[in-house]
Parts: C-alpha cells; sequence; structure tokens
C-alpha cells in the first residue's frame, strides 16, 4: 500500500502525479500553441522584452521554451487543486483523464477572449489596459502584450470555473 493509499483511502501517488503532471503539461502545450502566433505578431515581444533565453534562435522553440516556464507554477497549481476538487473528500471521483481533458474548456475560454482582445486592438491601434503596462506603442507590442494580459487573467478566471464545475459535476455524480 502506498503512503499516500494509506492516509488518503483509494488514492496512490500515480492517480496525483496523472492529474497534476497531466494539468500541467496541458497548459504547457496549451501555452506553447499560443506562443506561437504571438511571437509572429511581434517578435521583440519575447526577443526584447523578455529575459534572454540562451541556445535558442529559434523563434518556435522560443515559443515553447518560454510557454515552459509560464507553465509550471500556473498549471502545477491547477493541477493540485483539480486533482482535490475531482479526486478527495466524500464524493464520487472523477478519472484523472476526465479532470485532465476539462482544461480544454480553459484553452477555449482563454483563446476566445484573448483573440478578441487582439482584435480589437489590432482594429483600434491603441492598447485596451493602462499604458504603463505596454513597454512601447508599436501595434505589433500593443496587440501581443494585450492578449498576453487578457490570457493571465482569463486563464484564472475559467480556472476557477473549471474547479467549481469539477466538484459540481461529483456531487451531481452522486446524487
Amino acid at each position: 500500500m502506498s503512503p499516500l493509499n494509506s492516509t488518503i483511502t483509494g488514492e496512490s501517488w500515480k492517480s496525483f502525479s496523472a492529474v497534476v503532471f497531466g494539468v500541467w503539461l496541458s497548459v504547457w502545450f496549451y501555452a506553447a500553441l499560443h506562443n506561437q502566433y504571438l511571437i509572429r505578431i511581434a517578435p521583440e515581444h519575447f526577443t526584447e522584452w523578455h529575459y534572454k533565453m540562451p541556445f535558442f534562435t529559434s523563434h518556435t522553440m522560443l515559443g515553447v521554451a518560454y510557454a515552459f516556464g509560464a507553465s509550471v507554477s500556473p498549471g502545477m497549481l491547477l493541477g493540485v487543486v483539480l486533482f482535490m476538487a475531482g479526486r478527495l473528500f466524500g464524493r464520487a471521483k472523477l478519472s484523472p483523464t476526465r479532470i485532465i481533458i476539462s482544461t480544454g474548456w480553459v484553452w477555449l475560454g482563454v483563446e476566445v477572449c484573448a483573440g478578441v482582445v487582439g482584435m480589437i486592438v489590432w482594429r483600434t491601434g491603441r492598447g485596451i489596459y493602462p499604458d504603463w503596462v505596454y513597454p512601447d506603442n508599436s501595434l505589433g507590442m500593443l496587440i501581443t502584450q494585450s492578449i498576453q494580459i487578457t490570457a493571465y487573467l482569463t486563464g484564472a478566471l475559467f480556472s476557477i470555473i473549471v474547479i467549481a464545475v469539477t466538484w459540481k459535476k461529483r456531487k451531481d455524480l452522486v446524487g
């Protein structure tokens, strides 16, 4: 019997790891795809206004590498909280796969909101956030910075919604 199973009935390090690392990898995958179009709109968003990353000259790989760094903390935290909401306490348990797949709703919500904001900034030529959040006033930077800020804010919001829906779904499974 694993130590986690003896502490939390019916749970193992395998299920915990599957959810936490699965959610994190899901967030990383999403962030890597998201960065692919951002770095093509305004490469300087990553090459000039982020910390320098050695060994990466390809914009594609640079986007993937920055996504890795940006996804670790939020992805792991979301994974732990989704594990708790989806598997712990006295309700029916959701499968690790079902929990991991639920992060797709976060991706969808974030990308819709970020895309709308990007289109607004592109059409108006003005950022939607206070001037101090933009390192320069070039259109590419206004677009990418607005998209990024929106993605982080809505990522937190949609993560909270997915956690709440996960918790409620377990209640619905029992009664």
